[in-house]
């Protein structure tokens, strides 16, 4: 889903329910959390690891997003409307998820400021996040796209294998190679 910036009380609040009422589960790299096309309705909390969002089909995939340490998980239509997810979520490296329960979160919405306060942050994180995607790759080129990628990505990059940074880009394996060599050529650290 995403990642939210905030360390406020409120904040650790919310990190200390995922821990204490939710449940730890531990996944492999390429296991899957959610499968496309099946419903789910949890909100994870990842403590370790790194994930990516994938949309596909039996020729190719697609993906939407990268979520790392400290982000959010879940399926906004499969939590709220219980309609399939329309994207799988697959660990790219051995993880551990904080797992919340619908029945959970919804009690502490009901409950909690605290709880209705992340909400809706995380919702306005999330419909942010989504434009400036969509606007990326709808008017940028593969050069700024890569750009962007890279800002977005950067203490990560190393985590994410070229064949899915292609995925993430819209180019192929070749056209990642030589964006990179070009684009830290230009930009040396």
């Amino acid at each position: 889903m995403t990642q939210l910036q905030n360390h406020t009380d409120e904040w650790a609040q919310i990190i200390e329910i995922f821990q204490n009422k939710g449940k730890l589960i531990k996944l492999r790299k390429k296991e899957f959390y959610a499968k496309q096309n099946e419903s789910f309705d949890s909100i994870g909390y990842v403590k370790k690891g790194a994930f990516k969002l994938v949309y596909h089909n039996t020729k190719k995939q697609w993906i939407k997003s990268f979520l790392f340490e400290g982000s959010f998980l879940g399926s906004i239509p499969s939590i709220l409307q219980k309609k399939p997810s329309t994207y799988s979520i697959i660990s790219i490296e051995t993880s551990e998820v904080f797992v919340l329960p619908k029945n959970v979160w919804k009690q502490l919405f009901g409950e909690e400021s605290s709880f209705q306060k992340f909400l809706i942050q995380f919702l306005t994180t999330l419909y942010l996040k989504k434009e400036k995607r969509v606007s990326d790759f709808l008017l940028l080129d593969a050069r700024h796209r890569y750009q962007e990628f890279i800002k977005e990505y950067y203490p990560h990059i190393s985590r994410i294998s070229q064949i899915d940074q292609a995925a993430y880009l819209g180019i192929t394996n070749v056209e990642v190679s030589r964006l990179r060599k070009r684009f830290f050529a230009n930009n040396p650290e």
